[in-house]
């Protein structure tokens, strides 16, 4: 069995033929009265190490570029504990976990990316800061080249033609001013209600009397298919969690979950799905498994010998040739571990 496990881990399109011949052949293995549940196999990360590593070096550099990740696709990719963003970005994940594809493609995006700013361009949902030249002399919301939605009161710049909004969705200015990534404009005395259709939310937003489409999926949430009125709304399959740090990783109350903020508010990665459970770290909470063999908190890890860096990846130790992508192993400095910049 746990030469099928690995091999599938390489072998991906191999796997499973030999898992269905093992478990149609034998069905559940029984010992001694004693049925032995199949073991839930985790999906591979979102990226390669390389361009996990690429990432994370970019997250540690570029300020509000790990706000911006969390708010785009409601994952942490933390910007002071390399191997905790390495765990995220290019450790086992959850194969339940809603949105992996688009959440993997911006990240590849991210990857790709040459400096600071072509990284924050990946970015759905961007964290503005105060010295943002956008912002000098802007009053209420603006609407830019390329469909981008300029909100300078609350500090963030929305793509609306990202994969997060509903096909066809531009920067508009509705009552008052106030902007959205919007369809088109509508009216709540002439509009059917909010409705969830393919993970899609459709609703007439009324502060703006704007059609809005949101893709939940695209930040980790569902959007239950055919629900109306009250019951549609962006959400996890165990409720709604407002929150409003994002990047913050914590546990479920049960312990089987990691809930992370967007912004707004908390998806889930459900660590049962991968015979895990969420344990709190120094970064947050984090799916562990049996076999894990380090954390990022242990002894050791995210230490430059020249400049090759200790790391611990989904639970497995592992040294990196900060070279290999062009970088250079950066010692600790304070609460900044190590890592290739």
């Amino acid at each position: 069995m746990t030469f099928i496990l690995v091999f599938r881990w390489v072998r991906g399109l191999l796997v499973a033929p030999l898992v269905s011949i093992v478990f149609g052949a034998y069905g559940c293995t029984v010992f001694d009265g004693l049925t032995v549940p199949t073991p839930r196999v985790p999906s591979a990360g979102y990226l390669s190490l390389r361009d996990g590593v690429r990432v994370c070096h970019f997250a540690q550099q570029c300020p509000l570029l790990s706000a911006g990740i969390a708010r785009s696709i409601g994952v942490p990719a933390h910007e002071t504990q390399f191997s905790t963003c390495l765990s995220w970005l290019s450790g086992p994940l959850p194969p339940n976990r809603y949105g992996l594809a688009a959440q993997a493609a911006m990240l590849e995006c991210l990857a790709k990316a040459g400096d600071c700013s072509m990284a924050l361009e990946c970015a759905h949902t961007e964290p503005l800061s105060k010295a943002d030249p956008r912002c000098i002399g802007v009053v209420g919301d603006q609407c830019l080249e390329g469909g981008i939605l300029l909100d300078c009161t609350t500090e963030i710049a929305e793509r609306c033609r990202s994969v997060y909004y509903g096909a066809g969705s531009e920067c508009e200015l509705g009552l008052s001013g106030a902007g959205r990534c919007a369809l088109s404009p509508c009216s709540l005395d002439f509009s059917p209600p909010p409705r969830c259709t393919s993970g899609v939310y459709v609703r007439c937003d009324p502060a703006t009397n704007l059609r809005v489409a949101q893709d939940c999926n695209t930040v980790g949430l569902t959007c239950p298919e055919g629900a109306e009125g009250a019951d549609a709304q962006c959400a996890t399959d165990d409720g709604v969690f407002p929150c409003d740090e994002p990047g913050r990783a914590v546990c479920s109350p049960d312990g089987l979950r990691v809930r992370v903020c967007d912004g707004a508010l908390a998806s889930e990665f459900d660590c049962l799905a991968m015979d895990g459970r969420c344990v709190t770290e120094t970064s947050g909470g984090r799916c562990v498994r049996p076999a894990d063999t380090c954390s990022p908190d242990s002894a050791g890890i995210d230490e430059c010998q020249g400049n090759t860096i200790s790391l611990c990846v989904g639970g497995q130790k592992m040294a990196f040739d900060c070279t290999e992508v062009g970088l250079s192993c950066i010692p600790s400095s304070g609460l900044e571990r190590a890592y290739c910049g």
